[in-house]
C-alpha cells in the first residue's frame, strides 16, 4: 500500500529521468561549412597556355605570346646578370617566334657580356637580315669589333648607328664595349670633328631593348 502512495511521485520523477536523457544530436547545416576552394589544372613553363587566360587563340598567337613571356624573363636574368639564363630564354623567345629582333639584339648583347663573341656575330648577322636599318644593332656591331680589336670596322657602324637614329651619346661615351674605340686614333680624330658627338641628345633607348 505505501508503494501505491508513492507511485504518482514515481511517475513524475521517471517522466522527469525521460526528458533530460532524450537528447538529439546538433546536425549542423552544410551551407555553414565553407567549402575548400581547389585550383582547377594548372601549366607549367613552356606551355602554350602561358598568357593565354584560357581563351582558344590561334597557334600563331599563341607562339608570340610564349616568346613575349621568355623574352621578359631572358630581360628579368640580364638585369641580374644572369647571361647564361637569359640567353636560355632569349633563345627560347626566339624558338616560338623568328622574327622578334628585339629577342635577336638582346640576345647578341648577352652574348657579348659573355665574350661569346662567334655567336655574338652570328645573333648580328641574322638581326641585319630582319632589320638592316635597325640602330641598335648597328650598335651592337660597334660593339663586337670593339670587342674584338677591329676599332676602324667598329667606327664605321658606329656612324651607321647615329645615322639611323642612334642618340645615346653619353652611352657611346661611357659603354665599357666601346672602350678600345674610344682609345683609338680614328675615333678621337673623328670625335673631334664630329658635330653630332657636340650635339647631347640623351633621350635615345640603350642598345639592350626593353631591359
Amino acid at each position: 500500500m505505501k508503494l501505491l502512495k508513492y507511485l504518482p511521485h514515481l511517475g513524475l520523477v521517471a517522466l522527469i529521468v525521460f526528458l533530460i536523457t532524450d537528447t538529439s544530436p546538433i546536425v549542423l547545416d552544410k551551407t555553414s561549412i565553407p567549402e575548400a576552394k581547389l585550383d582547377e589544372g594548372s601549366h607549367s613553363e613552356g606551355s602554350h597556355k602561358e598568357g593565354s587566360n584560357g581563351q582558344n587563340l590561334p597557334q600563331e598567337e599563341k607562339e608570340k605570346r610564349m616568346g613575349i613571356f621568355h623574352y621578359n624573363e631572358g630581360n628579368k636574368n640580364f638585369k641580374a646578370g644572369q647571361y647564361d639564363e637569359a640567353i636560355t630564354n632569349y633563345k627560347k623567345a626566339l624558338h616560338h617566334n623568328k622574327s622578334f629582333k628585339e629577342a635577336t639584339i638582346n640576345l647578341s648583347t648577352a652574348y657579348l657580356k659573355n665574350s661569346n663573341f662567334d655567336k655574338a656575330l652570328e645573333t648580328l648577322q641574322i638581326g641585319m637580315k630582319l632589320d638592316s636599318k635597325n640602330p641598335h644593332i648597328h650598335y651592337n656591331y660597334a660593339c663586337y669589333y670593339s670587342l674584338t680589336n677591329q676599332p676602324k670596322a667598329s667606327l664605321d657602324k658606329l656612324k651607321a648607328a647615329i645615322d639611323f637614329g642612334f642618340s645615346n651619346l653619353e652611352q657611346i661615351e661611357s659603354d665599357p664595349d666601346l672602350e678600345k674605340l674610344r682609345q683609338s686614333p680614328e675615333f678621337k680624330s673623328w670625335s673631334l670633328t664630329s658635330s653630332r658627338l657636340l650635339d647631347r641628345n640623351k633621350s635615345d633607348l640603350p642598345r639592350r631593348v626593353d631591359l
